[in-house]
């Protein structure tokens, strides 16, 4: 990727949640709430790493079927080998697959590539380890 990138400040505030901090829980509700359209991104890759912070905290919601972080990070192994079974998918490939499934529906790379004025190739080609690099982050922090 051209531009490095890391989005400290999210995993910051998701860790104090998953802490059980319930005012930095209500930040990171509000930094899911503008992540969710980017429309502060500086380069577009930050763009679509902010998209994929959010994405991945709904599709984590979505896999647990809650969206208590702390009672999330406080299921034991047990639960998470039988959500792998139910879910037919660990978490990471489910929300790696569904950040990739979710770029390619609403053609992210062709609307970042028009807006940004860069090759839509390049962020093709960088797209997935984007949403790996966003997912490793979010399942470190909170299993």
């Amino acid at each position: 990727m051209a531009n490095a990138i890391e989005f400290g400040s999210f995993y910051k505030l998701l860790q104090a949640a998953r802490d059980g901090n319930e005012e930095r829980k209500k930040e990171l509700e509000w930094m899911l709430a503008e992540y969710e359209h980017a429309k502060d991104a500086k380069n577009p890759y930050d763009e679509l790493g902010q998209i994929f912070c959010h994405h991945g905290v709904m599709e984590l919601y979505d896999y647990t079927g809650t969206d208590d972080i702390k009672y999330i990070n406080s299921l034991n192994k047990s639960v998470w080998d039988y959500l792998v079974i139910r879910m037919n998918i660990s978490l990471s490939d489910y929300m790696v697959e569904s950040m990739l499934r979710h770029a390619k529906e609403h053609k992210l790379a062709r609307k970042m590539s028009n807006k940004w004025n860069i090759k839509i190739e390049e962020l093709e080609n960088n797209i997935e380890d984007l949403a790996k690099y966003v997912t490793e982050g979010i399942v470190e922090l909170i299993i």
